[in-house]
């Protein structure tokens, strides 16, 4: 008896498996529409959803970010954040972005965040000399 039911559910998994198909699902990704929204994210008033944008937004080299992580290094309060956009600046490696921060090496009013952006230059430097 025991057998009987083993081999019914058996055969029912093998049944259920043998019909069941793998939903379609689009693997398309809209990259303007992702970086409107982690933007938008950017300026949220939620610190850890603005840090974790930043941190997207060079992830996936979403270069439209880069004027707006440089205002976010420049004028943001928080120094979390302010390091965040730098941290994000020197991986997206634009010009631009690699100059302010070497500007907030210099001139940001936190030594925290002024060490870490010398910090985050130096270690790029080193990195590219390597290769």
């Amino acid at each position: 008896m025991k057998q009987s039911i083993t081999i019914v559910i058996l055969t029912i998994f093998i049944a259920m498996s043998a019909f069941a198909t793998t939903p379609k699902t689009s693997t398309t990704i809209d990259w303007s529409k992702a970086e409107k929204n982690y933007l938008v994210a950017l300026a949220s008033e939620n610190v850890g959803l603005r840090q974790s944008a930043a941190g997207f937004l060079a992830e996936y080299r979403l270069t439209g970010a880069v004027q707006p992580l440089i205002e976010l290094l420049r004028n943001d309060k928080v120094e979390q954040l302010r390091m965040a956009a730098a941290m994000a600046l020197v991986q997206l490696g634009s010009k631009e972005g690699i100059d302010a921060v070497k500007d907030a090496s210099i001139y940001d009013g936190s030594e925290k965040v002024a060490k870490f952006c010398e910090q985050l230059l130096n270690s790029t430097s080193q990195e590219l000399s390597l290769k």
